[in-house]
């Protein structure tokens, strides 16, 4: 059975996972036409991403669901990592309050419920369609269009759509990877591990924080989830194979080498082989990869799905901009040179934690131990687990006339909780909720620089930029035409300013700093590097660096 007609949208997603779900959602909620398509006829039930951070968070609330999700979700209680004598000798916790993002900086969940919470998210919008049981079975671009074909797996049938750009959201083994001969970077980490998620059913004792078992008889992670949901990733040891542990009760053996089985109930069980891999590109004209398409890493720093909310973003708000604000299309070549470099250097702090949890031999644990103890014990040892999270490293980003970042330059921007009204009177709500989607022109004081001229204001509106005043939370706001005024409870968004010496900060729409500004001639100089960026033709720049990372 052929399908005789095409259907035409702005985006095609192939891939329904939480990566592909978030970036369908950023674009509907911008108004553009989506189509999702995914082999699968439902939500996959395997152990999978249990923790995510606070920046993913942030993104979820982008597309109005952050409320929703974290409803079902929990705080991170910190880790732990225990040595061959049971010593404490490393430790990730969160980074204590005021919170930078205004959610919690870690947290816990059960991927099922968020992918669900993001598909009714999704499917509630004009706009939309899932095809779910249809295989992507390749595309060709035509022109300033790309048109997949698809199998409809109940019959067979051949299905065609098309759109102005087609993301490949379809995991490890992607084959939008495949159509776009992307190939793979391997970053040397190799590794069986078997995931095991279980219910308490009675009392249990247990670490009230995750624990890394960096033990050589048995590396293992103590995970707590959610509710009563916890979950223990263990390391398969020389000689083993995962057919080893197709039984519970092969399962529950090596279990019990944690934990005391008896009042537990398995609820999934899964082999993974973790990898640390990296697409080595990410974009073939209008099509582009993002999640686990383009990146794999192992689960020590719980990064995994983070980075692929953080992808979705990133090429969301260039698409838009492409789309409806008149922005060149050389911007898209920022998304694989922003993210790659970003993605290398989570991934190299994730296997690099992998390496310390999984030492198999005693005698290299052992010095470790020491080593990494001694470390704790006279602080100097990072425990903070954001700290591990680099800004933006290289991209779209405002520089020096020596080509070197701008101060704050690939910094996430801070939200603040705000009012916009009078003081004693109203709550406070987190500041994106009531920020518009594009740029942003940030400053505590309560007026305007003078040297912000009527020529300035016109050049921002050309931009689609949005002028925002965060000042002292004990005086009414000033407001003025044109500019959202807003004051803050904890001085986030001031002490964000007075660490970089800045009077204004240039805000992207992902609310990651372009650049910090100082005097009247920096502005200028960034207001123009912003407008040759998003409206030259070409970026030989970016171009290049794209390049250069591919090869």
């Amino acid at each position: 059975m052929i399908s005789s007609s095409t259907t035409a949208f702005d985006i095609l997603v192939v891939g329904y996972g939480p990566s592909g779900a978030t970036f369908a959602n950023l674009m509907a909620r911008r108004g553009l036409r989506v189509a999702v398509v995914d082999q699968a006829s439902g939500i996959y039930d395997k152990p999978r991403a249990i923790t995510a951070d606070q920046e993913a968070m942030r993104v979820f609330q982008e597309c109005g669901l952050a409320e929703q999700i974290a409803a079902t979700t929990s705080p991170h209680p910190g880790t732990d990592f225990v040595g061959i004598e049971g010593q404490v000798i490393k430790r990730f916790y969160p980074a204590p309050p005021p919170h930078l993002l205004a959610w919690e900086p870690t947290w816990m969940f059960v991927q099922p419920e968020l992918e669900a919470t993001l598909r009714r998210g999704l499917e509630a919008r004009a706009g939309v369609e899932v095809f779910l049981g249809h295989a992507f079975e390749g595309c060709e671009q035509v022109g300033d269009e790309v048109v997949a074909r698809c199998r409809r797996l109940a019959d067979g049938a051949d299905i065609r759509l098309s759109g102005r750009y087609l993301v490949g959201a379809d995991g490890g083994r992607s084959a939008v990877r495949r159509q776009m001969a992307a190939g793979i970077e391997d970053l040397a980490f190799d590794e069986w591990w078997m995931v095991v998620d279980a219910w308490l059913r009675g009392p249990v004792d247990l670490p009230a924080r995750c624990v890394q078992y960096c033990r050589p008889s048995r590396p293992g992670t103590y995970i707590v989830g959610p509710d009563d949901l916890r979950r223990w990733e263990i390391k398969l040891l020389p000689g083993e194979t995962p057919e080893d542990f197709s039984t519970d009760e092969a399962v529950l053996a090596v279990l019990a080498d944690f934990v005391d089985t008896a009042s537990l109930e398995l609820h999934r069980t899964a082999i993974y082989r973790f990898h640390a891999l990296v697409a080595q590109s990410w974009r073939r004209g209008r099509m582009f990869l993002m999640g686990d398409a383009a990146h794999q890493m192992p689960p020590f720093l719980g990064q995994g799905l983070c980075a692929g909310i953080r992808d979705a973003f990133n090429l969301a708000w260039k698409i838009d901009g492409v789309e409806r604000r008149g922005y060149a299309s050389s911007l898209l070549d920022s998304y694989e040179v922003e993210r790659k470099a970003h993605v290398r250097t989570v991934v190299s702090h994730a296997k690099a934690f992998g390496l310390i949890i999984g030492e198999l031999d005693e005698q290299a644990a052992r010095e470790r131990d020491s080593r990494l103890g001694d470390e704790l014990a006279a602080g100097t040892a990072v425990t903070v687990r954001q700290k591990f999270i680099p800004p933006l490293e290289d991209g779209f980003l405002g520089r020096l006339p020596d080509g070197r970042l701008a101060p704050g330059a690939g910094d996430l921007f801070v939200q603040p909780w705000v009012r916009d009204g009078v003081v004693g009177v109203g709550g406070h709500r987190r500041l994106d909720d009531l920020l518009p989607s594009g740029f942003l022109m940030v400053g505590s004081a309560p007026e305007a620089p003078a040297w912000l001229s009527a020529a300035h204001a016109a050049r921002w509106q050309r931009i689609d930029g949005r002028e925002v005043r965060v000042t002292r939370d004990d005086q009414p706001p000033r407001h003025a035409p044109g500019v959202l005024t807003v004051c803050e409870r904890d001085g986030l968004v001031a002490q964000q300013l007075r660490a970089l010496d800045a009077t204004l900060l240039l805000v992207r729409p992902d609310r990651y700093v372009f650049a910090a500004v100082r005097t009247a001639g920096e502005f200028e100089d960034l207001l123009g590097q912003l407008e040759q960026g998003l409206f030259a033709p070409s970026n030989p720049s970016l171009a290049r660096r794209a390049q250069a990372q591919a090869a």
